[in-house]
């Protein structure tokens, strides 16, 4: 089987990821990546996707969203009147902040370096575009490999009225938000990659989806809504409507070739930037209770973890 691991966004929420695949590689004593031959990863995501495919231990991530989510997301319940005017005509949280502590982990790796496949879905602020960023696994795909982790982690993970977009400097004049936009679930953009660039049959593919938890979504009092009461509910709506269409798609292609792990939480108990220590442990609580369930760890290691994929190597080398 051509094995596909997705990686849901959500913000702090990857903190739950995080802790999923920790406890994968704790399982197996080694680094989950080895096992996959493609990997997708939207927002924090494709933070998690980028640590994965340079095999940068799970672990490590899991303890940067503890230590570092306070400081990218500072609690915003009092900022007095200038700090809600601020946030009324501005990003919420700093873009220059979240870039220094990705570089903490990322450091100075290229793109192209990855040690697996992967698609990191954004879209183009400038050009109106979905768009994904590629490692060179085929031909065509050599125009994202010169650039830095950190740009790329940014590019996917510029929230709207979270963060500002982001400059990719190795496309000169661009500027991309979050891919969660139109992929929070890039399991859907994953598949149709297999089969439509690495040329695999639908029969033969079975996807790792892993989420950053779930909760019932109801919006019938906004039915009427203006602009002021849907606010960044907006957002919320926005993606996780896509991530339950992505999902059920994928499933209907694979027939139902798709293990999901994720939990679904009380409504509003958890967001995209509530980054108080409690709530993180909470999180990283959470995901390894979903990951060590009997039904959850046998099914990962019988259709995953039974062999190594063979080695990735890119068409197209860094520069």
């Amino acid at each position: 089987m051509f094995r596909i691991l997705s990686l849901d966004g959500g913000g702090i929420k990857g903190a739950f990821t995080a802790s999923v695949l920790t406890e994968i590689e704790s399982e197996i004593g080694g680094p989950i990546g080895d096992y996959f031959d493609l990997i997708a990863g939207t927002s924090t995501g494709g933070i998690l996707a980028l640590g994965v495919a340079y095999r940068i231990p799970a672990k490590t991530i899991r303890d940067f969203y503890r230590k570092m989510g306070p400081t990218i997301f500072p609690a915003t319940g009092r900022l007095g009147v200038s700090g809600l005017l601020r946030q009324l005509f501005g990003p919420k949280h700093s873009h220059a902040t979240l870039r220094a502590a990705l570089e903490q982990v990322l450091q100075n790796r290229k793109f192209g370096e990855a040690k697996n496949r992967l698609i990191i879905p954004t879209y183009d602020a400038i050009g109106g575009r979905l768009f994904l960023l590629k490692t060179a696994h085929h031909d065509r795909f050599k125009f994202d490999i010169d650039a830095l982790a950190v740009d790329v982690a940014l590019a996917t993970s510029a929230a709207p009225t979270y963060f500002a977009a982001s400059p990719f400097p190795v496309h000169e004049g661009s500027s991309f938000v979050d891919g969660g936009v139109w992929a929070n679930n890039p399991v859907l953009a994953a598949v149709i990659e297999a089969t439509s660039f690495l040329e695999q049959p639908l029969n033969e593919i079975d996807v790792l989806s892993i989420g950053t938890t779930s909760a019932p979504f109801n919006i019938a009092d906004n039915r009427s809504a203006g602009i002021i009461k849907w606010n960044v509910g907006m957002i919320n709506l926005m993606f996780e409507a896509q991530a339950e269409a992505a999902l059920v798609q994928a499933r209907l292609l694979l027939d139902n070739r798709v293990l999901r792990i994720n939990v679904t939480t009380k409504p509003g108990e958890y967001t995209l930037d509530d980054a108080s220590a409690d709530k993180i442990d909470q999180l990283i609580g959470l995901g390894r209770g979903e990951a060590v369930k009997k039904a959850n760890l046998d099914a990962v290691k019988a259709r995953f973890l039974g062999r190594k994929a063979q080695p990735f190597v890119p068409l197209h080398a860094v520069t």
